[in-house]
């Protein structure tokens, strides 16, 4: 088995010039509206009503009422706790209902220069913590430009990323077999 997580990143000349790109991007990610859809996912209730740039509801969850948000699942398992620890860090921190939405939903996994960014990544992958990452950006199309020209000769020069490829597909490269011909899935190991 192969394992591939997900990454986002944002690269910036400084850590600092990174971290205000990466506070950029969230912002221009999660409208108020997206926010106030995010915060409905745990509250079950419209929050529509609720200027996104001002404070948290002062209304409690209604997690035995039918779902507001249909074909979501509930993120929270308890969400009078959820809503209580996202009232504490509002209030810590002066948050809007936007701004808990962005640190609570925005991730970036990845925010920082190109050599900071190749050494987290390299480190992961050197001791085991995956086979590689599907990285992804916040800017379509181009976005993943950068990354390729700033990251990925780093990772190739540590030996972390493959300079060139021997198979001529992605399950030749991944050393994926193929199922044998009439095999069915159970004897072929395939799942679900």
């Amino acid at each position: 088995m192969k394992l591939l997580p997900g990454g986002s990143f944002v690269l910036g000349d400084t850590a600092a010039d990174a971290t205000e790109r990466a506070r950029e991007v969230a912002r221009a990610q999660v409208s108020g509206q997206t926010a106030q859809i995010l915060l409905e996912t745990v509250w079950n209730r419209d929050l529509s009503g609720y200027d996104p740039d001002g404070p948290l509801p002062d209304v409690d969850p209604d997690p035995t009422g039918p779902l507001v948000i249909q074909g979501r699942a509930r993120l929270a398992q308890d969400p009078f706790e959820t809503v209580r620890q996202w009232r504490a860090l509002a209030a810590q921190h002066r948050y809007s209902l936007r701004e808990l939405a962005i640190r609570v939903f925005a991730h970036t996994e990845f925010v920082g220069t190109p050599t900071e960014i190749a050494d987290r990544l390299d480190h992961f992958v050197q001791n085991d913590g995956s086979d590689g990452f599907i990285v992804g950006s916040h800017l379509t199309p181009g976005g993943i430009d950068e990354f390729v020209d700033r990251v990925v000769p780093l990772l190739q020069e540590r030996g972390s990323l493959r300079a060139e490829y021997t198979g001529a597909t992605l399950r030749d490269n991944l050393g994926i077999p193929l199922a044998p011909v009439g095999a069915d899935r159970e004897t072929a190991g395939a799942v679900g």
